[in-house]
């Protein structure tokens, strides 16, 4: 029987920036970690996703290797408000611990335990 995970942080984009940067890293040093990707505006009921691209190629959902990481960019152009970041995984893990660089206050680093 497997269990879906899923893991949430609300992140700010900034005034003048069209973009939010992601990166997810995996702490596993043993397993990969397969998850899907939802992004949305916080405090909308329709929930629409936004989009999430990792090296230029739009997608929603990844797989990390053994202590892999990886740079998303989500396109906030259209948003004003605070959005919601999920990371959904079927199988596996205990959640995320979220950083943010203080140097770079549109990037956030996330860690898939």
């Amino acid at each position: 029987m497997s269990r879906t995970n899923i893991s949430r942080c609300t992140l700010s984009p900034k005034k003048d920036n069209n973009n939010l940067y992601v990166k997810v890293k995996n702490r596993n040093e043993a397993l990969s970690r397969q998850f899907q990707i939802n992004v949305y505006v916080k405090d909308s009921s329709a929930k629409e996703l936004l989009p999430v691209y990792a090296d230029d190629q739009l997608t929603h959902v990844d797989t990390l290797k053994p202590g892999a990481e990886k740079v998303y960019r989500i396109d906030v152009s259209s948003v004003k408000e605070k959005v919601v970041f999920e990371i959904v995984q079927k199988k596996g893990g205990s959640g995320i611990k979220v950083s943010r660089n203080s140097k770079n206050p549109s990037s956030v680093e996330l860690h898939i335990k």
